[in-house]
């Protein structure tokens, strides 16, 4: 595996687009390939639901033993925008507090992977997105999105919003990838690429062994090798899935 940056933010085209599992994902090819890895979790909101936290979905698969207030130091009960978590918490958000972990966790690790909620525009603050959070850490951003109808818009519209904030784009990953694709399916992904003229770094399929909600890691390690590309730590062979569709 080529050098891995000392950070990464992980975000989405949108929410449950399955951001967590890929940020696990990544997490255990680079522990596999003998990386320290630490995963950040700036805001998690919705913790009123029972199960684990994304945070602690993704500890759970490598034992990663962070303290749970550095690795994830904003936790709200209601699941809505941080925007909005924080404000029905009586609790401001400080961005310095983010910032701070971030960097205990660089300062004890090869690499930190911060997963953000939802996409780049969700608001932490009045005038603060997750795209101003990702450039204020200076890391490049990995977008996940998802195979079916409507992923070119919401991809393309993310990139877009990248693009003008400034942000380092590494590639993207799509998650949740049927085992028997329809034509959306089949063609989104050259689509991306063609579109966009961004690398796309791994195709997760949908799996019912996987389940952040209950805790299941399921085959999620076998698909983390499997099914992201070499620059995310694993054997995934892009043109030969692409020339599979044909």
């Amino acid at each position: 595996m080529s050098e891995f940056p000392k950070g990464i933010f992980v975000t989405g085209t949108d929410t449950g687009v399955g951001k967590t599992i890929v940020t696990a994902s990544i997490a255990w090819n680079l522990i596999q390939s003998g990386r320290k890895v630490g995963v950040l979790k700036p805001v998690q909101t919705g913790t009123i639901v029972s199960g684990p936290t994304d945070i602690e979905f993704v500890q759970s698969l490598f034992g990663e033993d962070s303290p749970l207030d550095v690795a994830c130091p904003y936790m709200f009960p209601d699941p809505v925008a941080p925007l909005v978590a924080s404000m029905l918490s009586g609790e401001r958000i400080d961005i310095g507090a983010i910032e701070e972990s971030y960097s205990k966790l660089a300062d004890q690790n090869d690499t930190v992977i911060v997963e953000g909620a939802g996409g780049l525009q969700v608001p932490i603050l009045e005038d603060y997105f997750m795209s101003d959070l990702a450039l204020d850490l200076n890391i490049p951003i990995l977008i996940v999105t998802r195979p079916d109808l409507g992923t070119l818009n919401h991809t393309f519209l993310t990139l877009e919003s990248a693009k003008r904030k400034g942000l380092d784009v590494t590639g993207v990953v799509i998650s949740n990838y049927p085992w028997d694709p329809g034509i959306p399916e089949q063609t989104n992904p050259e689509l991306i690429i063609s579109m966009t003229g961004v690398n796309i770094l791994g195709i997760l399929p949908h799996d019912n062994s996987i389940s952040v909600e209950k805790g299941d890691i399921g085959n999620i390690k076998e698909l983390a090798s499997s099914r992201l590309s070499p620059k995310l730590g694993g054997t995934f062979d892009l043109e030969l899935f692409l020339s599979s569709l044909e």
